[in-house]
């Protein structure tokens, strides 16, 4: 074979290589869809109390970031020095007596989150009491001044003002900042078709629990199979990429609650069984590329996750790790919604969500903050 022969084809295997590689965005996002509006409401109270406590307590904050970061690395980092590594610093930085101390229940006589559950239980009823009542003048009064501003100033019931404040506030989030070629929704009892963009296509679960739904940018993807429910818990689609041909299985996932950090008895096995029948589902169709998005209710530290680490799906064990919710016990910020992706040479880097705030009542109809990353295949 003559050297321009060869030439040729390595260059024709290069252009055929980079005409197969490609990407996508995908977004999670727990849509805050309590029963009336108490996860809005409870965002608002969260908004003040957090942002004493991060004012009071700025060293622990910083520190918890660091220890879920280090706790990333060594459960999927794919670089065994680096794993190493990880380990050392938890080791020599004493973050296993941190993460004791800082998960003691508020109950407990040591504990440093009694005095914010304490707060966080006068200023709003708890999410098992209706109707919601907030205790806090000053949340209630920026409650009123934004939920005004949104609506006109229209004599409207509380509920009514929420409903019409909120619908509003989610277009403008799906038009505007989650711009997204998939998006996974959760708790998305209030959401509907005509809330997102005219070139995004919607599905959504019948789920008497709490609504999953799948939405795509349809000029990309177009759906191949609604597979539908999985344990109530979880909302499957099967899409195919119109520029590539690939196939995608995508699940999105509201896991049943537990204590986030830690294996109590068994109060997580329900969560995990739901997890583990996700991944079970995934295993019996063929795809290439099985993307799963959860508000798994869990943080890093517990160990569910290693149930889609088991099962060879990858995290991004290197970007900052945004917080996504409010701990309702222990009153800290921590990670619980993830995003994992399965399938042929395919990785995912996280991307911050710009514009939608965690526990920020002007600019986020939830008290998740949504997550992003971008799929590489």
């Amino acid at each position: 074979m003559n050297k321009k022969f060869s030439g040729l084809i390595v260059c024709l295997l290069f252009v055929f290589s980079v005409a197969w590689a490609g990407e996508f965005t995908v977004c999670s996002y727990n849509c805050g869809g309590l029963s009336d509006h108490y996860d809005y409401l409870r965002a608002a109270c969260m908004q003040k109390l957090m942002h004493e406590r991060h004012d009071r307590e700025p060293a622990t904050m910083d520190r918890i970031e660091k220890m879920q970061q280090l706790a990333l690395k060594i459960l999927f980092s794919q670089d065994p020095i680096e794993q190493a590594e990880a380990r050392r610093v938890w080791e020599e930085g004493k973050y296993q007596q941190f993460y004791e101390r800082l998960t003691l229940s508020p109950d407990k006589l040591e504990s440093p989150n009694s005095l914010w559950f304490q707060k966080s239980e006068e200023m709003i009823t708890s999410y098992k009491v209706r109707p919601v009542q907030l205790y806090d003048d000053e949340v209630a009064r920026q409650l009123s001044d934004h939920l005004n501003d949104l609506t006109g100033g229209k004599k409207l019931d509380l509920n009514q003002l929420l409903d019409e404040s909120r619908r509003t506030m989610g277009e403008r989030i799906f038009r505007h900042h989650l711009k997204y070629d998939i998006i996974c929704l959760q708790e998305a009892d209030y959401l509907d078709a005509s809330m997102f963009p005219d070139h995004f296509e919607t599905r959504f679960s019948s789920s008497d629990h709490s609504v999953n739904g799948v939405a795509w940018n349809k000029e990309r993807y177009e759906l191949t199979d609604e597979i539908g429910e999985v344990l109530g818990r979880a909302f499957v689609v099967e899409l195919r990429d119109k520029e590539c041909g690939k196939t995608l299985l995508v699940a999105s996932g509201h896991l049943s609650g537990c204590n986030p950090f830690q294996v109590e008895e068994q109060d997580s096995a329900k969560g995990d069984r739901e997890l583990q029948a996700i991944v079970q589902l995934f295993e019996g169709r063929e795809a290439d590329i099985k993307l799963v998005a959860l508000d798994a209710n869990v943080t890093v530290m517990h160990p569910r996750l290693a149930i889609l680490r088991d099962s060879d799906y990858q995290f991004d064990s290197e970007s900052r790790l945004e917080p996504t919710c409010t701990n309702p016990n222990l009153i800290l910020n921590t990670r619980i919604d993830w995003i994992a992706v399965k399938g042929g040479h395919s990785s995912i880097t996280h991307i911050p969500v710009l514009g939608v705030d965690l526990n920020t009542i002007q600019t986020n109809v939830s008290d998740h903050k949504p997550i992003a990353a971008r799929i590489h295949f």
